[in-house]
C-alpha cells in the first residue's frame, strides 16, 4: 500500500471507536459528547462500540442513547484485552462499508470519556495540515475526582505550551490507510497498545502530532482492570508523596 504523508488530504468520513467493558453507566455521556462534537464535524460521523465480555447491559446502553449527528453500531464480543477490542471495533467499521483509506479517519477514545466539543474538528484540522496520526491529553473528571488527586494530577502531567508527550488510546486519531499500513492495534499488547502502535507510527517516519488543544476528559478510577494501565498510574500517584510518582503515559 502506497500512503500519501505530509501532504493535505481531504476526509469524507469519520469513525470512531470505542472498547467497552461493564460501562452502561458511562457509554451514554460518552455517545452524547461524541454528538455534541459531531454537530461541528464537516465529515459524518460513524460510532463502533465494542462491548467486550459484558453483563450489565453496556451494549443495550450504547443501542438505546439516542442522538442526532453520528450513527451508533455496538458489536459484542468475548475479546478480553483492550487492543484487541478496539481493532474489534474498526474491523467491524471496515466490514460493513467504512473504507480503510486516506479519506476516512480513525478517531478512538474510552467508554468511560467524554470529549471536548471541538474533539473531532480538531482532529481533522491536524489531518488536513498533513499528519497521519495524533495524540491528545486528557483531563481527571472533577466532579468524581477526589481534591488530593487532582492536584497530584496536575503537578504530575505538566501540559504546557502547543505540543506534549503523552500518548493515550482515549485520545488518539489515525488516518485509516495508515492504520492498515503499520498493523493498527496490536491484539497480542495486553497493556499500552497505544505506545505499541505511536512507536511504529514513528518507525514508519509518518507526521505525526501531539496537540494540547485536542482533549478528553477521562474518570478517575483507581482500581485497575489491566495492571500497568492509566488507573494503576492514578493509584500510584494517590499513594505517592507530592512530586514523586511516576509521569503519566
Amino acid at each position: 500500500m502506497t500512503v500519501a504523508a505530509g501532504e493535505s488530504t481531504h476526509l469524507a468520513a469519520v469513525l470512531v471507536a470505542i472498547p467497552a467493558r461493564n460501562e452502561s453507566t458511562s457509554i451514554g455521556r460518552c455517545l452524547a459528547s461524541i454528538d455534541q462534537a459531531a454537530a461541528h464535524c464537516r465529515a459524518p460521523v460513524h460510532v463502533v462500540v465494542a462491548a467486550d465480555s459484558c453483563h450489565d447491559g453496556t451494549a443495550a446502553a450504547a443501542r438505546d442513547h439516542p442522538t442526532s449527528h453520528l450513527t451508533v453500531r455496538v458489536v459484542e464480543g468475548q475479546w478480553r484485552g483492550a487492543g484487541r477490542t478496539r481493532a474489534a471495533a474498526i474491523r467491524s467499521a471496515f466490514d460493513h462499508g467504512y473504507p480503510d483509506d486516506a479519506t476516512t479517519w480513525i478517531a478512538n477514545t474510552d467508554a468511560d470519556c467524554v470529549v471536548d466539543v471541538n474533539w473531532l474538528g480538531r482532529q481533522l484540522h491536524y489531518a488536513t495540515q498533513g499528519a497521519c496520526a495524533v495524540a491528545g491529553v486528557v483531563a481527571l473528571d472533577g466532579s468524581t475526582s477526589p481534591t488530593n488527586l487532582l492536584a497530584k494530577f496536575a503537578a504530575d502531567y505538566r501540559v504546557g505550551g502547543r505540543t506534549h508527550h503523552h500518548v493515550h488510546a482515549a485520545n488518539f486519531g489515525i488516518r485509516a490507510d495508515v492504520y492498515r499500513l503499520v498493523g493498527g492495534w496490536s491484539e497480542h499488547t495486553v497493556v499500552g497498545e497505544e505506545h505499541d502502535l505511536w512507536r511504529r507510527l514513528n518507525g514508519a517516519d509518518l507526521p505525526l502530532r501531539q496537540p494540547t488543544d485536542l482533549r478528553v476528559t477521562t474518570s478517575s478510577r483507581t482500581a485497575s482492570r489491566v495492571p500497568g494501565g492509566f488507573a494503576t498510574y492514578l493509584a500510584r500517584l494517590q499513594r505517592a508523596d507530592p512530586g514523586r510518582a511516576e509521569a503519566a503515559s
